[in-house]
Order: C-alpha cells, then structure tokens, then sequence
C-alpha cells in the first residue's frame, strides 16, 4: 500500500483550497458526462496553452487573421464533437430509461444568451453591411456568438484542475522567452527585421496586445502560485519574470494595471502566514524582471541610474523576510476576515492620499497630468495618446443610436465623419476603427440595452464567483486573470488574439461555482 503524506493541519490553512468545500468535503471531479468533461477540459487547455504560442507562415503581416482562424477553427471543431458526443451520450444513457437530464440555467449564462439575441437583433436592424465578421479585426456577430459558445459550453462541462494554472505559466514563459530575445535583438523564427521598433513582439503581436497577456497572467500565476499546494506552482514563476519584463520594457501604461489588480488581490491572498511567505517569494522574480528590463539600453522605460540597485535590493529584502518566516515555527493566528479588513482599510487611505497628491499634481509625468485633468473634470482631446478625442466622439455616437446601436463590428462607419478630426489631432492619416474602450465598443454598437446585459453579466459572474471564492480561494486564480483583462480592456479593446483567454477563464469559473455549491449542497 502507497503511504499517504500526512499534511498538518494549521490555523493558516484550514481547508484545503479547491479541492473541499466549507465542509471539508472532497468535491466531485467528474460529473454527468465524462466524456464530455474531457473533451472540454482538452479544449480549455489548447485555448490557454496552445493557441497564445501558435503563428501563422505570414508571421506579423497577418497575424489577427491567423489568431482569429484559430480561434474559430478550434471553436467550431469543439462545438461539433460536442453535439456528436452529447447525441451519442444521450442515446446511450437515456435511449432505454426515457429519463431526461436536465442542466439548470445559472443567472450569467441566461443573461449573456439574451445578450447574444439583442447582438442579432441589433444586426438585423442595422443599415450597415460586413457586420457577420465585422468591419475591423474580426469582432462581428459571428466573435460574439464564439466568445459565448465558449462560455457557455465550458460552464456546463468544464471542470477545475491544476493543470490550467500551470499551462498558464508555460505559455507564459514560452511567449516571455521570445519577447525577451526579440528585446536583445534576435528575431528568431520571425521573419527578417527588427519588429520592436515596429511595437510587434513574440507570438501575440502588437505591443498592446502583449500588454493584455501581462494583465491576465500577472494576477492569476500570482495567485496560483500563493493558493496552490503541488510544487508545479512554481512553473508560474519564470512567466512573472518575463511579464514583468515586457511590462518595463515596452513601458505600455495598459500593461501596468495588471500590477494594479495584483495590489487589490493582496490583502485576500495574505490571509495567512503560509501565504505571505509564497507572497513575499512570488513577489521576487517580479522586480527581478524590473531590474533586467532596466539594464536593456533598448528599453523604453525612463528609469534612473540606480533603478536596478532598488529593484536588486528589493529582492534581497523579500527574500530575506521569506527565508525569517519559514525560520519561525509560530503559526499566524491573526483571523482571515481581520487581515482582509485592515489590508482594504489600508488601502482605501493610501488611495485617499494618491487622490489627493494627483488632484493637485503640476509635474512632468503625461499620465498622472493627465489623470488629474480627469479629476479636474477636464479631458483633453490628447488624453490617453488621443483616446479623450475617440472617447468624446463615441459617446455622441452612442447617443445618436442609443437602442440597437450601429450593429455588431460597425464601429468603422459610425466613426468615419469623425475621421478628419482625429486626424488633426494625432498629426497623421491614421483612422479609427475600435474606440479603444470595450465597453463603449458595446455600447456604440449594440445600444444601451447591449451594454446594460453585458455588464449584468459581468456584474453577476463576479458576485458569483466571489461569494464562492470564500469556501474555496483558488477561484482567485481565474478571478484575477479576468479583473486584469477588463481593466485592460477598459483602455484597449476585444479582439481574437487575446480575447479568447478572458471567456475561457470566465466559463470556467462559473463551472467552479456550480462545483462548490453542488459540494455544499447536494441536494
């Protein structure tokens, strides 16, 4: 007989994370459908694995359409072995006994299905043509009815397993690994040229983009690395460093708000003694990537000559204060509930005085200046590298078509007579074809209603997800993958090359709750 580790029971972690509910029960690892569970949970895999790390033969000159192909052949081909293996399933388990099993509708996935109709709805009623793929990087109906297929498929038979936080750190490292190269010059595969100048890196493309993949990973390997107990937590590690390195490197202010979700998630994941450790050691490899972007001359982040003795410095700190806490044997006995108190008390008073200090900033720095316009009640046509010009612009398209909007993808059109303008101001022949804020996309292109169901659903997925990741923390891991993306896409926008992540995350996490609550209750 195989020995079984005996692991201590401790004040600092009670429960053991994912795997139990809030009574210590084991949660149920297969459910209705095997088949149909593997299927999805192979399909999750090379969404969040696979296809961030595949390219096209046409390498940067195509690459939207190469990642939208992908995304959609691999959609697609899902959806039909799903309808082969559901038809063959049911025949087999409900062809003799005629009993019917039936799947209950949660509240995220009634909403996003009503908001898939008013999309279609809001197609039909519009005057505009090239709106089944879209009018720009393939965001039209047919992205949409992808993104909640995706959704709703693997929120029905997808299931929790370590395995999606750790391929999350090896496409990670894989796509941190080929930045990095390209930073110091080497193309590899790439075709000829040297694409950071053009703002083109690794597998994910535009420099923008890059930034979602740093906001979505940053915050989830992060928290599996605190939360996880198999030593395979620290395959995050290696991406952490790479993210972070992109992050300084490129100095793409959208790629810093995914340090920013980190910094909200703190005073849930130091819960603990345990926890702060793993904190404290995760934190390393983060400002070890800071000092090594610092030392690439190519770099475009203005550091200081001694940034990379802080940054250095700052390590040896953590892992100093790591290494004196697994020294002491005494356990933290300070309560979860009053570390999550004081951790969001803090920073509630650090925030109050950061308002303060920008709403009467006067300095040189483009962004904090610009954010205390904003505080003024002021945005400037060049806020944002222009976004105030676009965002102003679509908010009287959005009046102007405030019901069905323009359509799905037709935010091209809409914002054509505003063209010239935008022009004047960017000093170039440049047009716009997002408005570089998802919701407003929405918005301008589905109406009001479209906006108020997405962000029902938003809105319902996290309550949702929350109140369970207090029986179970590890949904932390998929919680802040998703709060990086729609902070980033609150300043960017969806698109298939990125995209694809957020819903793969998001369905997954509503499975888990369907899991938690069926382990609490099951009846």
């Amino acid at each position: 007989m195989k020995k079984q580790k005996n692991r201590k029971k401790t004040q600092s972690e009670p429960v053991s994370l994912f795997c139990r509910n809030s009574t210590g029960a084991p949660l149920a690892r297969r459910g209705r459908n095997p088949a149909l569970e593997r299927l999805t949970q192979s399909f999750a895999l090379v969404m969040l694995v696979v296809f961030p790390v595949l390219i096209g033969p046409g390498f940067y000159t195509n690459i939207t359409v190469t990642k939208f192909t992908l995304f959609a052949v691999f959609t697609v081909v899902y959806v039909l072995l799903w309808a082969l293996l559901m038809m063959f399933t049911w025949q087999e388990r409900h062809g003799k006994t005629g009993e019917v099993e039936k799947l209950r509708l949660t509240a995220p996935q009634v909403i996003l299905m009503a908001y898939v109709l008013w999309a279609a709805v809001s197609a039909v009623a519009s005057p505009y043509d090239h709106l089944w793929l879209g009018q720009s990087r393939y965001e039209g109906l047919f992205s949409i009815l992808l993104y909640s297929a995706v959704f709703l498929l693997l929120s029905f038979w997808g299931e929790y397993t370590d395995a999606y936080a750790y391929g999350l750190g090896v496409m990670g490292t894989v796509t941190g690994f080929f930045a990095l190269t390209q930073s110091l010059g080497s193309t590899l595969f790439f075709f000829d040229g040297d694409y950071w100048q053009y703002h083109f890196l690794t597998t994910i493309g535009h420099e923008d983009c890059v930034a979602c993949l740093v906001c979505i990973l940053v915050p989830a390997l992060l928290c599996g690395f605190v939360l996880l107990q198999d030593k395979e937590r620290y395959w995050g590690l290696p991406a952490v460093f790479f993210m972070t390195y992109i992050a300084v490197f490129t100095d793409v202010d959208t790629a810093k708000l995914g340090f920013l979700v980190v910094l909200l998630l703190l005073p849930c994941l130091v819960e603990s003694r345990q926890r702060l450790q793993r904190l404290l050691i995760g934190l390393i490899p983060l400002v070890l990537g800071a000092a090594c972007a610092f030392l690439n001359p190519r770099s475009r982040a203005a550091a200081p000559r001694y940034g990379v003795v802080i940054c250095l410095a700052l390590a040896a700190v953590l892992g100093l204060a790591a290494w004196l806490m697994s020294r002491r044997e005494r356990v933290w006995t300070v309560k979860p509930a009053v570390v999550r108190r004081v951790g969001y008390l803090l920073m509630l008073v650090v925030l109050l005085i950061a308002l303060v200090v920008v709403y009467g900033y006067q300095g040189g720095n483009r962004l904090v200046r610009e954010a205390s316009e904003l505080l003024h009640g002021h945005l400037s046509d060049e806020a944002g590298t222009v976004r105030g010009y676009i965002w102003k612009k679509t908010a009287v398209i959005i009046g102007e078509h405030p019901v069905f909007g323009g359509g799905p993808g037709s935010f091209a059109t809409l914002f054509q007579p505003y063209n010239e303008g935008y022009q004047a101001v960017i000093h170039n022949q440049d047009v716009v074809d997002f408005p570089h804020n998802d919701f407003l996309m929405v918005a301008a292109c589905t109406g009001l209603v479209g906006l108020g169901l997405y962000l029902a659903f938003l809105i319902t997925l996290a309550v949702r997800c929350l109140k369970a990741a207090r029986r179970s923390p590890v949904l932390l891991i998929f919680l802040a993958g998703m709060a990086g993306y729609l902070v980033y896409s609150t300043f960017v926008f969806s698109i298939a090359i990125v995209s694809p992540l957020f819903w793969v995350l998001a369905g997954l996490a509503d499975k888990c709750v369907r899991q938690i609550q069926a382990a609490d209750d099951p009846q």
